[in-house]
């Protein structure tokens, strides 16, 4: 019997802090078990034994928890979706909403992009857009959040894209990332 991890851990190279990514296993991803949307799928790069692929939603919602006693104390922390694209993915140029929150804080990012709109499109300087990563996953910042001495809970993260009822494909959730500041 093979072992399923649902997150991977390790310490950032220049601080020594904890570092966690909730795979799509552990997450919820709204209509993850049912294949008439989504399918369970492996690719050599991935971290994880099985990775959540997108066949067809017309809404995205996926969220995380992680218990903040798992991370390394008086420290910011950033989060990121981070995933992949297939050569036929569509509908991810649609603004979505990500929230952060921990001890009753919240922090809420609006236009979130998973791939850019056309260029004809006009710009502001609040959209968030994804940028790639050195080992060749894409990743787009959900938020952040300092955990301090005193504070204890779980860490709630979400992106949600459900405003605009739009049919989207060929997205693959490696997981959350939280990552030291």
């Amino acid at each position: 019997m093979r072992a399923e991890f649902l997150m991977s851990f390790q310490l950032d190279k220049e601080s020594g802090k904890k570092c966690y990514m909730l795979g799509g296993k552990e997450l919820y991803i709204a209509l993850k078990d049912d294949n008439e949307y989504w399918k369970w799928g492996h690719i050599v790069e991935s971290r994880f034994a099985e990775l959540c692929i997108l066949k067809k939603v017309c809404w995205l919602e996926i969220r995380g928890k992680i218990a903040s006693i798992m991370l390394s104390r008086n420290n910011t922390y950033v989060v990121y979706l981070v995933y992949q694209t297939t050569s036929d993915s569509h509908g991810h140029t649609v603004p979505a909403t990500t929230t952060v929150s921990f001890c009753g804080i919240g922090m809420v990012t609006e236009n979130v992009y998973l791939q850019r709109p056309e260029a004809s499109e006009i710009w502001q300087e609040n959209y968030v857009f994804p940028h790639k990563r050195n080992d060749g996953w894409m990743e787009i910042k959900l938020g952040e959040f300092e955990y301090n001495d005193e504070d204890n809970g779980e860490v709630e993260m979400a992106y949600v894209e459900n405003k605009w009822r739009h049919w989207k494909k060929g997205l693959i959730v490696e997981g959350i990332e939280l990552r030291p500041k």
